[in-house]
């Protein structure tokens, strides 16, 4: 895999807190920044796909929803399984802010 070195400049306590994460994933700092950078990445990409989604068809029918949540379910993936609900509502919003939603969005 071909690598590119980059030059970045965080404020300290990103900086630090990346530094806290590394060492507790056990990788180096530059492992850790480029998951992070990934993940950032597809969710932009997932948030991108989404708008062009809805601008094509419109808002996801909460009953589809329910059917392709029914169908995951069947192949074991289950979604929101044991989490209290001041945790999704935690997980959404910290979603929200990296999918840089505007603050009414994050909260509905």
């Amino acid at each position: 895999m071909a690598v590119e070195k980059l030059s970045v400049s965080l404020p300290d306590t990103v900086a630090a807190r990346a530094r806290r994460a590394a060492e507790r994933a056990g990788l180096p700092l530059s492992t850790w920044l480029a998951e992070a950078a990934e993940t950032a990445a597809d969710l932009a990409d997932a948030h991108q796909a989404a708008e062009e989604y809805e601008a094509t068809f419109g808002e996801p029918d909460p009953q589809e929803l329910q059917a392709g949540r029914a169908q995951l379910a069947e192949v074991g993936v289950i979604i929101g399984a044991a989490e209290t609900p001041e945790y999704a509502a935690g997980r959404t919003a910290a979603l929200a802010r990296l999918l840089g939603l505007p603050e009414e969005k994050r909260l509905g």
